[in-house]
């Protein structure tokens, strides 16, 4: 079996291993030492057996839980993409840094993405070839947060795997929040894993801020989602929750000076979604603040075209927190704007899509409760979603 691994390890990392100086740095990078290496490569013989924790860490390199995971993978269904067509298109981008200008990549991007995240056999292969193409890795598994998977361990793991060698300290706060979100909405986040989450986030957040003058909505709101989530768990009894005076405080914004309506909108589409679903609706209304006039609103979809789809959100969840505030003509006022055939919205992306329709469902199932088509289609997506916590709310 090591024999097969040091095979699979040499066809991704050939050029690598080729030298002696790149052996060494990537036995560094890894977290073994040279001669260890060396060893698992054949280019030292002797009798010393490899320990487990040595192969685990190897096998991470290629995409795999640990060295058990790996021998339990050998002999599975291979994965369906075109991979040496993928090394070609990633490979132009490597070492280049990302970005959201060129059209023509994003648009082939977005069906890669897809086709990688929406396979496990597809995206763990991913994961291995790409490993030290911090790039790719990024467009993918950054740029594509798939709600629809979050709750399943084989995207988790290949977050968790994002985290531990992305040398960004946003992208490490997105994907270990993600994964802490999806934990939570499938239950099995449990209060102890919960803090340790918590704290690799907060460790990560401290360095993005160092590293960044600007105010990054995205990773900011799935930081401030984690902390709800975990005072939650914390200190909720299950019926009545709201979130401590401090995180209120926070939730305005009101210590972050100067950010722009953009920054704004994002953050609160987000934390007022984790707002709902704990049932704070109070906290919901603070984080909106002052209401976004339908103008405002149409404006900021046309001169924000990468943040259409957000929109829908931000007015679902406004419904949602007015209608349980007890305003419910003006919630249904909203609610009427937003699509009801979510499928032929051609803004909605594939990683964004079945939660805003499940979201939709949620809240609709509740204004028609004798709808039993609507009922039957929420537990569907919730199934397929492995979201069961909004099952029990």
């Amino acid at each position: 079996m090591i024999q097969k691994l040091r095979r699979e390890f040499e066809e991704i990392y050939f050029s690598t291993i080729s030298t002696t100086k790149g052996l060494e740095a990537l036995a560094v990078n890894i977290g073994i030492s040279k001669n260890s290496m060396r060893r698992f490569l054949g280019k030292i013989q002797d009798n010393t057996k490899l320990r487990d924790s040595t192969l685990s860490l190897i096998a991470q390199r290629l995409g795999y839980k640990d060295y058990r995971d790996y021998c339990n993978s050998v002999g599975r269904e291979k994965y369906t993409l075109d991979f040496e067509l993928l090394d070609i298109y990633y490979g132009i981008v490597k070492g280049q840094g990302t970005s959201l200008n060129e059209t023509r990549f994003q648009l082939a991007n977005y069906y890669f993405a897809e086709k990688i995240i929406s396979d496990p056999q597809n995206l763990k292969e991913f994961v291995k070839r790409f490993a030290q193409n911090e790039e790719a890795l990024e467009y993918v598994l950054a740029w594509h947060p798939s709600y629809e998977n979050v709750a399943y361990k084989h995207y988790q793991d290949a977050l968790l795997n994002l985290a531990k060698f992305s040398s960004k300290a946003h992208i490490k706060v997105f994907a270990l929040a993600f994964v802490y979100f999806g934990k939570f909405m499938s239950e099995s986040l449990q209060v102890e894993e919960s803090g340790k989450l918590l704290v690799q986030i907060e460790k990560n957040v401290v360095k993005m801020r160092r590293e960044s003058e600007k105010f990054d909505a995205f990773p900011e709101a799935r930081y401030m989602i984690a902390r709800c989530i975990h005072d939650y768990l914390s200190n909720g009894d299950g019926n009545k929750y709201h979130v401590p005076e401090h995180l209120q405080r926070e939730i305005t914004l009101s210590h972050v000076p100067n950010l722009t309506f953009t920054e704004r909108f994002i953050y609160r589409t987000y934390v007022t979604n984790i707002l709902n679903v704990l049932k704070d609706y109070e906290s919901a209304d603070i984080c909106f603040g002052e209401d976004v006039s339908e103008k405002t609103i149409k404006q900021f979809e046309v001169d924000n075209h990468a943040y259409r789809a957000h929109v829908f959100l931000y007015r679902l969840e406004r419904a949602i927190t007015l209608y349980h505030l007890g305003q419910k003509d003006a919630a249904m006022d909203i609610f009427e704007l937003l699509p009801s055939d979510i499928n032929n919205v051609k803004t909605f992306s594939f990683d964004s899509k079945m939660y805003f329709e499940l979201k939709y469902l949620f809240f609709a199932q509740k204004l028609y409760p004798k709808r039993k088509d609507i009922r039957g289609r929420f537990e569907l997506l919730a199934n397929r979603m492995k979201f069961t916590y909004l099952q029990k709310i």
